[in-house]
């Protein structure tokens, strides 16, 4: 086996499993470490840490594989109670649990035996947390004779999620053998979804869909629906703008007329490289707008930035709360709800799901629930809800960035992202350089700037 598969390959190959194969048959690519807790949805050592301050524990260090794992082992057989950061390894198998805990019971180690949890920034329970919990449970039952009944995952709150891991196992080993076979050689089948953005092989991923004019392109395409209009003979891009909907209708059993002619539209759009307005875009009428975007470092379970442009007539006035330090986060969201409650008419527009999710979340952690619940109600518009199912462009994936290029948009930073507002987060946290701080707000400004963009064509373009 020429790579080693470890609890990250599962996420690695539920995002995109050409990933897997690349990792393991092609040059190998280097992966940000702070990028690699961000997929995996971790959190800094130092947070795990923090959230672990009241209980006693002991650290492996993990410099070296080999020598983690006999450490590990050593403290598992000396019946340590909690095991941060254990290595435990299996022939190509290593599992990295942040916790091994001692419960009461019988194994090879004596009237005890350890299960795994992992400290996660979700507060759900994830099917690739389920994964990787089987995953270690594999691998503690080779380590300690006994293999764990139930897998656990720790929240930022350092509440303990538990699963039964004969629930999931079935699925498990039928990844598990995929997995396998897709390491000793077997490419999977081609299928770009906004998931393989996070690899480090999605530049490649992304031109070789586009020399197969592969029909995973078109924006939001499920696998199911490409395996129904290849049965019918529909195997491009091209192919499916060229045909005429109602003949494919009747040799299409899955897919309705309605859903065959928006992914037709999306095809020819892609095709002839246009916009198409399918229907009128009703914004709602307002003398007084916000464009709101936020700023959150997962590692730290920290949101640290919230921007706003306000509009007003033909003025503009771009406002950013911050906490420039992680302890400073309920300051700044508290000034940003202060901001709110002088607005309580304005039209705010963000893009996409995570902003509301984060403010409820936060009015749920500092207290306020009501005034954010109006808000959300009455105030808050998704931007990409409301134009998603009425305005089709020629790409593969509807990001703001995306949608704000094309529409000529320019960030100061190019080719930035949120997860560099993360990098530069931690740098600032490490350097104390106001540069750095002003950099993030300035990407944020860019973002809710973007975001006025796309809303302001639209309703140029596609309003009543």
């Amino acid at each position: 086996m020429p790579k080693h598969i470890t609890e990250k390959t599962f996420y690695h190959y539920l995002k995109c499993p050409s990933w897997v194969y690349f990792d393991a048959h092609e040059a190998e690519r280097a992966h940000d470490a702070l990028l690699s807790q961000l997929i995996d949805d971790g959190l800094l050592l130092e947070v795990q840490r923090e959230i672990l301050k009241d209980k006693s524990f002991v650290e492996v260090e993990h410099e070296d594989q080999e020598e983690a794992y006999a450490r590990t082992l050593q403290l598992m057989k000396a019946g340590e109670q909690t095991i941060l950061r254990g290595v435990l390894i299996h022939g190509h198998w290593i599992g990295h649990p942040d916790i091994l805990e001692r419960v009461e019971g019988k194994s090879k180690l004596g009237a005890y035996y350890y299960i795994a949890c992992d400290i996660k920034r979700d507060r759900q329970i994830k099917d690739v947390y389920k994964f990787q919990g089987c995953f270690y449970a594999e691998i503690l039952e080779y380590a300690q004779g006994t293999k764990p009944t139930r897998g656990y995952v720790m929240n930022p709150d350092g509440a303990i999620l538990g699963y039964e891991i004969e629930a999931f196992e079935t699925e498990f080993h039928l990844t598990l053998e995929e997995i396998e076979r897709i390491m000793a050689g077997q490419r999977p089948p081609h299928f770009l979804t906004t998931g393989c953005r996070q690899s480090p092989w999605f530049e490649t991923c992304k031109n070789e869909s586009v020399v197969c004019d592969d029909l995973s392109l078109i924006n939001r395409i499920w696998r199911s629906e490409v395996e129904e209009l290849k049965l019918a003979g529909i195997n491009s891009i091209r192919a499916l703008a060229a045909s005429d909907p109602d003949l494919l209708t009747a040799k299409v059993e899955g897919l309705s007329r309605d859903r065959l002619h928006h992914l037709r539209m999306q095809a020819v759009s892609l095709a002839e490289h246009r916009t198409i307005v399918m229907r009128s875009v009703d914004f709602p009428p307002a003398q007084e707008e916000l464009y709101f975007d936020i700023e959150s470092d997962p590692l730290r379970d920290l949101d640290f930035l919230f921007g706003v442009l306000h509009v007003l007539g033909k003025e503009e006035t771009f406002y950013s709360f911050v906490a420039d330090k992680p302890s400073k986060e309920e300051e700044a969201w508290w000034a940003f709800c202060k901001f709110l409650e002088g607005h309580p008419t304005a039209i705010i527009y963000h893009f996409g799901w995570y902003e509301i999710e984060v403010v409820r979340r936060l009015a749920i952690k500092y207290g306020n629930v009501a005034q954010i619940d109006r808000v959300v109600s009455e105030q808050m518009n998704d931007l990409l809800s409301l134009i998603r199912d009425d305005i089709i462009f020629p790409l593969h994936f509807y990001s703001l960035k995306d949608i704000a290029k094309l529409l000529g948009f320019s960030w100061r930073e190019a080719e930035v992202s949120g997860v560099n507002a993360v990098q530069w987060y931690e740098e600032y946290l490490a350097k104390h350089k106001k540069e750095i701080l002003q950099k993030i707000i300035d990407y944020n400004e860019d973002d809710c700037r973007a975001t006025r963009v796309v809303k302001e064509w639209c309703e140029k373009n596609a309003a009543e």
